[in-house]
């Protein structure tokens, strides 16, 4: 469905004075003529008709965040027409209450059309769905969402990021494109000052139709340690050239659907990689990193390897894809490994996780791992079937490196089906 741009005229027109207010003395005729406050989809603020400047010339984020404060207590869609604007400051959108509020909803065109330049550190957006003093109840915002714009930084600062959230569930962040920021894309964080237990500042999103790259830090990252970002949806994204990596989850129930994971380790084709990148790493601790689900995604030329496994239980990848190849014009394969289980030190913890259906293909000549055991010491129920390896002319797949330590291998209760050559 086309969209068509909003019309503060048309509006009134089609849903009365009293449905929407957008200013003081709109504000004050609509609460004379409407008995009960109007739904929360009859209100929204453009965002030029409040001054900001869609040439990008002028730093908007006065009328940004003018519109995140009238709308916020009851909710409320701020529309974004087509152009470029300049954002000088974090927008802050904050729960002051110690109650559940609603979501905003902020609405481009489309995110080729819609484009907001962050000129400035920290995050564009910051969301806190819950006050920052104590005491605090599980408030958080609720619904709302992110649609059909860019965020667009210029490389120049490590602290320049996407969105940060904390406190916001069961929002949607849709057909949105992240890029050229010097840090992450999306980080979630949550506030153990505010109370020890992570729930009560923990965040839940749907992310759909979401492409991150060009970015120097991580596509997504989850800062909490503790369950920051639970159950947490990714579906059809797109995690391309992210300097430190994919995505990195430390909390639990995480899904990962249709999704791809390409060059992360690499920020531009022009630019040297850095030091490690995985496509997606799972990091925390054994218990919280766990009920995750990755199935039918594509993981082609990231740097370290395709996926890292420091601590994960009870997780499955189902019908995935693993590509060694190199976009970046070299003639070596990456990632030298696939899958990493047990990655990063003595320390590491995976259990009770399974690999089906994975499809492996190597490109280039030279040696490759599919399955890398890189630590025993924690590691056991590992299940891996159905795989089908196809390696290049002049190449080589070792399928599964350091499964059987020692002939100990059915101690640790691994389960590993030899697999296909294509």
């Amino acid at each position: 469905m086309t969209m068509q741009p909003f019309s503060r005229r048309a509006l009134l027109g089609q849903l009365g004075a009293g449905a929407v207010a957008t200013g003081g003395a709109t504000a004050a005729f609509a609460q004379q003529a409407a008995p009960a406050a109007a739904p929360i989809a009859g209100r929204i603020f453009n965002v030029v008709e409040a001054g900001a400047d869609p040439t990008g010339r002028r730093d908007s984020s006065g009328a940004f965040q003018r519109g995140i404060a009238e709308l916020a207590p009851n909710g409320g869609t701020i529309y974004i027409p087509s152009g470029r604007y300049r954002i000088e400051r974090t927008l802050v959108w904050e729960n002051r209450q110690n109650a559940r509020a609603p979501g905003l909803t902020f609405r481009g065109d489309a995110p080729h059309s819609t484009v907001l330049v962050h000129a400035a550190a920290g995050p564009l957006l910051r969301v806190r769905g819950v006050r920052a003093t104590p005491p605090v109840n599980t408030s958080f915002f609720w619904g709302g969402g992110i649609f059909d714009l860019s965020i667009q930084g210029n490389f120049e600062r490590p602290d320049q990021h996407g969105i940060e959230v904390l406190g916001w569930y069961y929002g949607e962040i849709h057909n949105c494109h992240f890029t050229g920021l010097g840090g992450d894309g999306i980080r979630a964080v949550v506030d153990l000052r505010t109370n020890a237990n992570p729930d009560f500042t923990s965040s839940t999103l749907f992310v759909r139709g979401v492409w991150l790259e060009r970015l120097g830090g991580w596509g997504f990252i989850d800062l909490s340690d503790v369950q920051g970002a639970p159950a947490w949806s990714w579906d059809r994204c797109i995690f391309s050239m992210c300097g430190k990596g994919g995505a990195l989850v430390r909390s639990g129930g995480q899904s990962f659907t249709k999704s791809t994971f390409f060059l992360c380790g690499w920020r531009s084709e022009h630019e040297a990689p850095g030091r490690s990148g995985y496509g997606l790493y799972f990091d925390g601790n054994l218990t919280g990193s766990s009920q995750q689900f990755v199935e039918g995604c594509e993981f082609d030329t990231n740097l370290t390897a395709h996926v890292g496994a420091r601590y994960l239980s009870a997780s499955s990848f189902l019908n995935n894809r693993f590509i060694f190849s190199n976009r970046s014009g070299g003639q070596r394969p990456f990632p030298p490994v696939a899958v990493e289980i047990g990655s990063g030190d003595a320390h590491a913890a995976v259990r009770a996780i399974q690999l089906r259906q994975s499809f492996f293909r190597q490109d280039l000549p030279g040696s490759v791992v599919a399955f890398d055991f890189a630590n025993h010491a924690n590691v056991r129920d590992v299940e891996i079937g159905g795989s089908v390896f196809n390696a290049a002319p002049r190449g080589s797949i070792t399928r599964y490196r350091g499964a059987d330590p020692n002939g100990r291998g059915a101690a640790y209760g691994y389960v590993v089906q030899p697999g296909a050559s294509e």
